[in-house]
This record gives C-alpha cells, sequence and structure tokens, in this order.
C-alpha cells in the first residue's frame, strides 16, 4: 500500500468512527444491532438533547421530533425546539414517561393549532373512514422502532390521565382502559379489533379540542409484538 493510499485508508476509518461516536452519543448502550436512528431524528437531537423520538403516523402531516425536559414538566407546552417560547411549542412528554417508550402508557401532548399542523389534524381521525385509513402510529426512539396499532379515539374529560391512571398498579392500567368508554363523550370511536393486554405498552396523543374547554381528545393505540 503507498502512502497516499495508506492516508485515504485512514481518513475513511476517521469519518466511520466519527459516524459510530455521533450515533453512540444518541443511542448510548441501547442500540440495537439492525436499528439505526432516521437521520431526520439525528439532526433533531443535535439541535436539542431533549429529544427523545420522532412521531409518525404513515399517511398524515404527522412527523415530529418528541421532547422531554427532564425535570420540568409541560416545559415543552409553549417552548419550540430551538428554545423560543410561544406557539407552536412542541410534541412531548413528562418526565415519568422515561426515555425509551417502555412504560403502559405514554402520554405525548401537543397543541390542537388551528392551520392542521403539530395535533392540529388529530380531529380527523373522529371521521370512521379517516381512522380506518390510518391505524397505525410509529415512534422512532433512538433505540428502536415501536408501532402501535390506535384502537381508541376518545372525546375525554381534561383530568390529567398521568396523575389519576399511574402506570405501576395493573388495577389502574385496567382503570384507564376502562375510562376510555366509561368517560367518553358522544363521537367517540371504540375499536374492538385490536388485542389490548396491560402488560403491553401503549401510546396515547393528547390535545385540546377547540369550543370544548374542560374536554381532551385522546388517541389511544397498542405497541404491536
Amino acid at each position: 500500500m503507498n502512502r497516499n493510499t495508506a492516508i485515504r485508508a485512514l481518513r475513511l476509518i476517521a469519518s466511520l468512527l466519527c459516524a459510530l461516536v455521533t450515533l453512540a452519543c444518541c443511542v448510548g448502550l441501547y442500540a440495537y444491532a439492525d436499528y439505526t436512528p432516521p437521520g431526520a431524528l439525528i439532526e433533531a437531537w443535535k439541535q436539542n438533547n431533549h429529544v427523545i423520538g420522532g412521531l409518525a403516523i404513515p399517511g398524515t402531516d404527522i412527523m415530529y421530533p418528541i421532547l422531554e425536559h427532564p425535570t420540568i414538566d409541560d416545559y415543552y407546552l409553549n417552548v419550540c425546539i430551538d428554545g423560543t417560547e410561544g406557539y407552536p411549542g412542541s410534541i412531548y412528554t413528562n418526565s415519568m414517561e422515561g426515555k425509551f417508550f417502555d412504560t403502559f402508557n405514554t402520554v405525548i401532548y401537543g397543541h390542537n393549532m388551528r392551520d392542521g399542523s403539530y395535533f392540529g389534524s388529530l380531529k380527523y381521525f373522529l371521521d370512521p373512514d379517516f381512522l380506518a385509513e390510518h391505524r397505525q402510529i410509529r415512534i422512532f426512539a433512538l433505540d428502536k422502532m415501536h408501532v402501535y396499532d390506535i384502537f381508541a379515539v376518545v372525546i375525554y374529560n381534561e383530568k390529567r390521565i398521568t396523575d389519576f391512571f399511574p402506570d405501576e398498579k395493573l388495577a389502574d392500567r385496567q382503570a384507564f382502559l376502562d375510562s376510555l368508554r366509561e368517560d367518553s363523550w358522544d363521537g367517540s370511536i371504540l375499536l374492538n379489533d385490536v388485542p389490548v393486554d396491560i402488560d403491553g405498552h401503549i401510546v396515547t396523543l393528547s390535545t385540546c379540542i377547540t369550543d370544548m374547554h374542560d374536554n381532551r381528545l385522546l388517541i389511544v393505540a397498542f405497541e404491536e409484538e
């Protein structure tokens, strides 16, 4: 091997090592051998290391990073990914959920924007035909991809789910699932074709409802095995 070839080889190795270090910083020790976080997620994490994943609903415009402040609940309600304050804020979870979407119910919040951005388009899921064509939620975490099937679109009350239904007790998990039917308002949709196991994982997308200030709209989905 001549000197120029050796230099090019060393540069290539250095570039690969830099890429691996960047990825390792993002996923820590939790990386799966068969999973690489999407490039957009890596770039979002570089912009703000409170990014814990990316949310996508295939066939819709919903495709956003998910943020989580390590100590302050609802911090990202009105703080954008670049740190600026005000609308539209961010799509976010609170620190009790952890960073790896491995609790029973990960509640994800976002504003119901009038232009349909962020969670402004969740209202379309109240249309049974729209729901039938958009049943899947994907979360690209920093360690793996999670795929969920929507089983409930609920006009709910305003109580804070994580306060009323903590994940630790199986009875509270079941109580939350029961409440989706018991506390739902007219227009809600509950489907029976997704077998929901309280030992599994669900994700709940939560947003406000225009002109219904005492209610929240929930999209609830169970993770596929």
